[in-house]
This record gives structure tokens, sequence and C-alpha cells, in this order.
């Protein structure tokens, strides 16, 4: 056991692979049972779930984990300006690229062509991150001033888990991005 903690503490990213590994599928899960409009004998599409569980654990754990390490680089103090910076850079720097990777990066995993991963992209990217802006400052926020640096990519995760569960539905909607809720 102490071996694995070992390896855990020399490579801080592997606890955030494999968070997001759990979560990342698990909002996918959530989604597809819960808030997607399906047949009562429809089943669980599972190459869905494994498209989310590769892209959350290889792709968007590592990119969470370098990204708040920059993050803490850049603006070291502990101090009101460096919050507020952290989280301003976060929505304008990160949440873009982040936003952007994961419609990219799941309609690669989809075999679309170039056409149709932009089609996607263009439709759904602007007002996805135009919804981020309600929630991510406010959780940003609380993330940088209350939790301890090697925790922030988990706790990232887990709220994660939320905003992942709409961002499938927005992802597998047709119409663009907006849910509709079942009774």
């Amino acid at each position: 056991m102490s071996s694995i903690l070992s390896i855990l503490r020399r490579h801080p990213v592997i606890p955030s692979m494999l968070t997001y590994s759990v979560l990342y599928p698990g909002a996918n899960l959530v989604q597809q049972k819960y808030f997607r409009n399906r047949k009562s004998g429809d089943s669980i599409d599972w190459k869905e779930v494994s498209r989310f569980l590769i892209y959350g654990g290889l792709f968007h754990a590592p990119l969470v984990h370098n990204w708040l390490k920059f993050a803490a680089k850049l603006f070291p103090k502990d101090t009101m300006s460096h919050l507020l910076a952290k989280v301003a850079m976060d929505q304008t720097c990160f949440a873009p690229v982040a936003l952007s990777s994961f419609y990219i990066g799941l309609s690669v995993l989809e075999g679309k062509d170039k056409e149709g991963v932009y089609k996607e992209w263009i439709e759904k990217f602007p007002n996805t991150w135009a919804a981020s802006v309600f929630i991510w400052p406010f959780l940003q926020t609380f993330n940088f001033r209350f939790i301890p640096a090697q925790w922030r990519a988990i706790f990232v995760g887990c709220c994660s888990f939320f905003w992942t569960t709409v961002l499938a539905a927005w992802k597998h909607s047709k119409s663009g991005v907006s849910v509709k809720f079942k009774a």
C-alpha cells in the first residue's frame, strides 16, 4: 500500500486521471439514464460511455491538472488580486480550451470528419461557454480560495460530474445547446 501511495505522490496527475475516469463516464450514464429522451426499451450506449471514460481520464484530467498547476505558478499568492486573476484567467483562457476540447475530442472519438467536428463545435461551443460563465467562476473562486492545491483538480472533477452530465446532454443534442428534463 505504501508503494502505491509513493507512486501517487510522485505522479499527482494519476489520482486526477483515476477520478475523471470514473466521473466522466458516470456523468454520461446519468445523462443517458435520466435526462435523455429514450424509449423504455432503449439500452445504455456503452460505446458512448467508453468515449467519455477515454476523454475524461486520458485527456481532460491531465489538462485540468496542468492548468491548475500553471495558474498557481502564475499567481502564487493567497491574495484577493491573485484569486480574481486566476478566476478571470480560468474563464477567459482555460474554459474556451477545455470546452472546445470536450466537443472536438469526443467528436473525433466518434469518428466524425473535420466538417462534422467543426459543425458541432460551432453550433454548441458559444452557448456552452456562455452558460459556464454562470457556474464556474463561483466554483473556481471557492476552489482557489479554500481547496489545497493538491486537491484542486479532484474538486473540479467532482463539480464537473454535474456539469459533465449537462455537457453530455448538450453533446448528444441534435438541436444545439438545450436540455429537456424528463419527469
